[in-house]
């Protein structure tokens, strides 16, 4: 009796070791199978739109099919662009116009995805706080601030460094 117990505590055992690695390979093969990257190039873009004038800003023109179906002004003028290159988990600060700032902190790649947290700071006080999942090498534009000469748009991309 006592030997057909250790027996069957060495299978249950041997089971849940097997079962225990199984599952740790997996898990292993579910981390690797993304590309490892090593920080992410954040890139962040404001644009004065207003309806005063026809420009579009040449800079531009890789979006400008997303300015025309997201916003209804008939001048776009890229005013500050910046490029970052940051580690995951690291803060980066970013100067936009008109005395804000826009914080931004990558947090993982994941499904080819860079998962950020993103904050637009005027004063002391946060205008947005927010978490964005972009595709790797998109862009999202986001409405923002008044301007004495139109509405400020801010582009939010992303890029992970392999």
């Amino acid at each position: 009796m006592i030997a057909a117990a250790r027996s069957g505590l060495v299978c249950l055992l041997v089971l849940c070791g097997l079962t225990g690695a199984a599952a740790a390979q997996e898990s292993l093969a579910t981390e690797t199978s993304e590309p490892r990257t090593r920080g992410v190039e954040i890139h962040i873009g404001a644009v004065l739109a207003s309806n005063s004038g026809q420009e579009f800003d040449q800079r531009l023109a890789s979006m400008q099919r997303q300015f025309n179906a997201l916003f209804a002004y008939s001048s776009y003028r890229l005013v500050k662009e910046q490029r970052q290159q940051v580690a995951w988990g690291e803060r980066v600060a970013f100067d936009i116009p008109g005395g804000r700032y826009m914080v931004v902190i990558p947090k993982e790649f994941k499904n080819d995805r860079v998962l950020m947290k993103v904050m637009l700071i005027e004063g002391t006080r946060p205008i947005i706080d927010t978490a964005l999942s972009l595709r790797d090498h998109a862009t999202f534009l986001v409405g923002g601030p008044r301007e004495r000469n139109g509405v400020l748009i801010l582009s939010i991309g992303a890029t992970a460094i392999r």
